[in-house]
């Protein structure tokens, strides 16, 4: 930390306090050295010690004071619970995967790198949930959160978008790409065993993938990487299904 931090542009607010209480202490000990040193001159020099170090002491207290006052940054609600994490897995909430998810569309807008997006979904977490309680089903996506976190890529994010979805931006991934992905998180979720209120739960996992088309919203992307959940899910679930756009579906 910076121990002037009072005179710099953001600490000026503070100068006047800065001054004020410098400018006392100093008044006060300096006063009080004098009275001393007259009633015991042979001690003068020792008084004048004694001054010197209390302002500074006064002065470190108050630097210090005022350099540890939180300063508002950016990420300050990145690692609150009432932010952008979800407090149950840890994962980026609602709001938190969403920003991340537009600020990955205007990269790829802006440069023309590929972007997509999957969308995942714990299968049978309801039945899960009626068998052993909604407790269960809480530590399901707990565990399975740990799990899909382990497993993603260094710039990938991962959030909870619904109660049992989720939602995994994948910046410069192409849909072939991101499919192998989704492979491997699907892979990954089920071959872990979850500790739900003393038995060892194995989940499986139904992903959707798609692609970022220039010039699309975000309703849009979003729509699409649902309807290829919705297809992976149609078809028994525990797979991975990419979106296939419209022109595709009329060619086959």
């Amino acid at each position: 930390m910076n121990p002037f931090f009072f005179l710099t542009k953001q600490g000026r607010l503070r100068r006047k306090p800065f001054l004020a209480v410098t400018g006392g202490l100093t008044l006060v000990t300096g006063l009080a050295a004098i009275g001393l040193s007259l009633v015991w001159p042979d001690l003068s020099l020792l008084f004048a010690v004694l001054q010197a170090v209390g302002l500074a002491i006064a002065l470190y207290v108050f630097a210090s004071r005022i350099v540890n006052v939180k300063r508002p940054t950016v990420s300050d609600g990145l690692s609150a619970p009432t932010g952008l994490v979800d407090e149950l897995t840890r994962a980026l909430n609602r709001r938190g995967i969403t920003s991340s998810l537009i600020e990955a569309m205007a990269q790829s807008q802006r440069y023309g790198t590929p972007l997509s997006l999957a969308s995942l979904r714990i299968d049978g977490a309801e039945a899960l949930a009626g068998r052993l309680g909604p407790e269960a089903e809480d530590s399901v996506l707990e565990g399975a959160a740990a799990v899909l976190a382990e497993a993603l890529r260094l710039p990938d994010r991962l959030g909870r978008y619904h109660d049992r979805e989720f939602l995994v931006v994948l910046p410069q991934t192409h849909v072939e790409q991101a499919q192998l992905v989704a492979e491997r998180l699907r892979a990954a979720v089920g071959a872990t065993s979850l500790a739900v209120k003393g038995e060892a739960v194995t989940v499986t996992l139904s992903a959707g993938v798609a692609e970022f088309g220039r010039g699309q919203d975000l309703e849009r992307f979003l729509d699409n990487a649902h309807e290829a959940l919705y297809e992976a899910e149609r078809a028994g679930g525990n797979q991975v299904c990419a979106y296939k756009p419209l022109r595709a579906k009329g060619a086959s």
